[in-house]
């Protein structure tokens, strides 16, 4: 018999079934062997005790660890287990908390067992329950479309019943809520938003959770005044200007330009103590205190030149 035309003759299959039952070897082996994997957990703590609330718990972190075949244990896509405790009734503020990996609420179906939880128990801190009505303060990214303008944001209820920790409570003056996200608008926009609680302060609730926030909007509206200077300053009774009336543009939100009349608007100019006989100088105007840093106003000209009236008024 031709020993080396037999080993050699039909190779490639020869070296496939070789490779196969490597690979089917590994993966029995990985079905036998046991292996475990750490997971983080989050802990939930309810304080029923009406009287008390939940400040902190520490340590923070949690991991359970859970058991299985190796090919199973680092083929699982984990949720995130949970460990649930209820405390019925608070006597101390501080409490040891134990936890156990049979506590921990998962996803059975992965066949996995939960060995250990690290660490073995918690501490609880809890203080005081309190409450307050504070404020709520709307966020919003909205922004104005052409043609309009944002005037503002309102939430209804603006203020809202918080309770926690004393330590808490009693530093909070106003919450926020979420940001209402809506970018360009055009018209008025109203949406339902969660209260946003400072995420570092544990134990805090407030009633209502949601507000009613409303992103009010106007349109843009540019209305022309003539309004006549009005001389001021040390030597006013000595000058007459040129000229004599100046245009005011007055632009903003249309119920609010629309509601101005001229006498609203007061154009003046101030010569000075050093003034003698021509000049120029800069005109300013006053609007009513309810409109001012809602509307821009422009003036043309902004400059008037002073001269020595020719009837100056007897002192």
């Amino acid at each position: 018999m031709d020993f080396k035309r037999a080993f050699t003759s039909n190779w490639p299959y020869k070296v496939a079934a070789i490779v196969l039952s490597v690979l089917l070897w590994l993966s029995v082996s990985a079905d036998a062997e046991i292996a475990e994997q750490p997971v983080s957990t989050l802990l939930e703590i309810q304080v029923s005790d009406s009287a008390w609330s939940l400040r902190e718990v520490r340590p923070a972190e949690i991991t359970t660890t859970f058991r299985g075949r190796l090919n199973e244990v680092f083929a699982a896509r984990f949720e995130r287990p949970v460990i649930r405790k209820v405390l019925d009734q608070v006597e101390d503020t501080v409490v040891q908390v134990p936890l156990s990996a049979s506590e921990v609420i998962y996803n059975r179906e992965l066949g996995l067992d939960p060995v250990g939880v690290s660490p073995g128990a918690v501490t609880v801190y809890l203080e005081e329950r309190v409450g307050k009505r504070v404020a709520v303060s709307g966020r919003t990214d909205a922004r104005a479309a052409a043609g309009v303008l944002v005037v503002g944001m309102q939430v209804a209820p603006d203020s809202v019943w918080l309770q926690g920790p004393a330590s808490f409570v009693n530093q909070i003056s106003e919450v926020t809520t979420a940001m209402l996200e809506v970018g360009a608008v055009s018209t008025r926009v109203t949406q339902q938003l969660e209260i946003a609680l400072p995420p570092d302060l544990a134990g805090l609730s407030v009633e209502p959770a949601t507000v009613i926030a409303t992103v009010d909007v106007d349109s843009l509206r540019t209305r022309l005044f003539a309004i006549e200077v009005v001389t001021t300053g040390p030597r006013a009774l000595m000058a007459s200007v040129d000229p004599p009336t100046v245009t005011v543009a007055v632009t903003g939100p249309a119920a609010v330009v629309d509601g101005l009349d001229p006498g609203d608007l007061l154009v003046t100019v101030d010569i000075p103590n050093s003034f003698e006989s021509t000049g120029s100088y800069p005109v300013r105007a006053e609007l009513p205190d309810a409109v001012v840093g809602t509307v821009t106003i422009d003036l043309v000209p902004e400059r008037v030149s002073a001269g020595i009236a020719s009837d100056p008024p007897d002192r």
